[in-house]
């Protein structure tokens, strides 16, 4: 539904349990979701100011997408708060995967996961704050950050 609500057509569905396209100001709050065809939530097209709270997410493979594509750069706008979740179990990565943008990841319980918790491309800005991480206990999982720093020009 866009502006006016106005019923406004969008492209074919990809098998997304919840995908925000363009949004603003949305909440989306207190779901258990799994076993979607494809993410269970994609925020992407330049949404911006979504809240996503208080969800219980498992047996998924790609969790949460937070940015369309690497060349997509009204992404870089996006602002997304993920807070008050419970990951798992069985599931593999993307909670969340951030393009471009800024997610505040914060008080989340990460219940095993296969490939990745939380990653991010294309230079995103990812604050994450007081999760707890239970490592499954087959394989082995490692921290891995990257942080750019930048070096003030002495010329």
């Amino acid at each position: 539904m866009g502006p006016g609500a106005k019923l406004m057509p969008i492209s074919q569905m990809d098998g997304d349990a919840i995908r925000l396209l363009g949004s603003t100001k949305v909440w989306i709050d207190h779901n258990t979701l799994y076993r979607s065809e494809d993410g269970l939530i994609d925020v992407t097209l330049g949404s911006t100011n979504i809240t996503i709270s208080n969800n219980w997410f498992r047996d998924h493979d790609k969790v949460m997408l937070l940015g369309h594509d690497d060349d997509y750069n009204d992404d870089k706008n996006m602002k997304v708060i993920v807070v008050y979740y419970r990951f798992g179990p069985n599931f593999n990565q993307r909670m969340p995967r951030v393009r471009h943008g800024y997610a505040h990841v914060a008080n989340n319980l990460y219940l095993g996961w296969e490939i990745y918790a939380i990653g991010g491309s294309m230079n995103p800005s990812v604050k994450s704050q007081s999760n707890l991480f239970v490592a499954p206990k087959i394989g082995s999982k490692e921290i891995a950050t990257s942080e750019e720093q930048s070096t003030p020009n002495k010329d």
